[in-house]
């Protein structure tokens, strides 16, 4: 791939990750107070991969989150995904 290709879609990444405020999955430093991304723009589209792959297995869970919680790699994402999860229960009531 050329050089400018590779820009190209670089910033076409990153719009796609401002545009969908990826900075806040992130949690980077840069990223939050910049309020977009500051960061590799192709790790942060990894990010809503593993999310949207989180959502769906949510959709489909009945009363356990062991399933959902096992693939996160880190004690953050799962501090994250907690967070996330208590202000969807505030959202349903």
């Amino acid at each position: 791939m050329k050089a400018g290709d590779e820009k190209s879609r670089e910033d076409a990444l990153r719009f796609g990750a401002d545009r969908i405020c990826l900075w806040r999955l992130c949690g980077k430093p840069q990223c939050v107070r910049a309020r977009a991304c500051r960061g590799d723009a192709r790790l942060c589209t990894g990010l809503v991969r593993d999310w949207l792959e989180l959502l769906d297995i949510e959709k489909r869970a009945e009363r356990g989150f062991a399933d959902i919680e096992r693939p996160l790699a880190t004690p953050d994402e799962l501090r994250a995904y907690r967070a996330w999860r208590k202000a969807l229960e505030g959202v349903r009531s």
